[in-house]
């Protein structure tokens, strides 16, 4: 038994339509992604850091008016 393949026109702008599709899923994928991600904390605090073992104490003291300041501004900016 032998199948013969051939490309039609209604072939040929189906596959055009599901490729323009899967464009605009993954487009719109890869945007929710970021959204999620912008969402996100960027800078988590030391004590929690401190905590799981991430930094010692020194780091922490140093770290300290840094994150402070950039609280701060974060604060204002809402």
């Amino acid at each position: 038994m032998e199948y013969r393949f051939s490309l039609t026109p209604r072939l040929i702008a189906l596959a055009i339509f599901s490729g323009v599709a899967l464009l605009v899923l993954l487009f719109a994928l890869g945007y929710e992604v970021g959204k999620s991600m912008a969402e996100r904390p960027a800078i988590v605090d030391r004590k929690s850091q401190q905590v799981m073992g991430k930094i010692s104490n020194d780091a922490a003291a140093a770290a300290a008016p840094v994150t402070e300041r950039v609280k701060a501004v974060q604060k204002a900016a809402q």
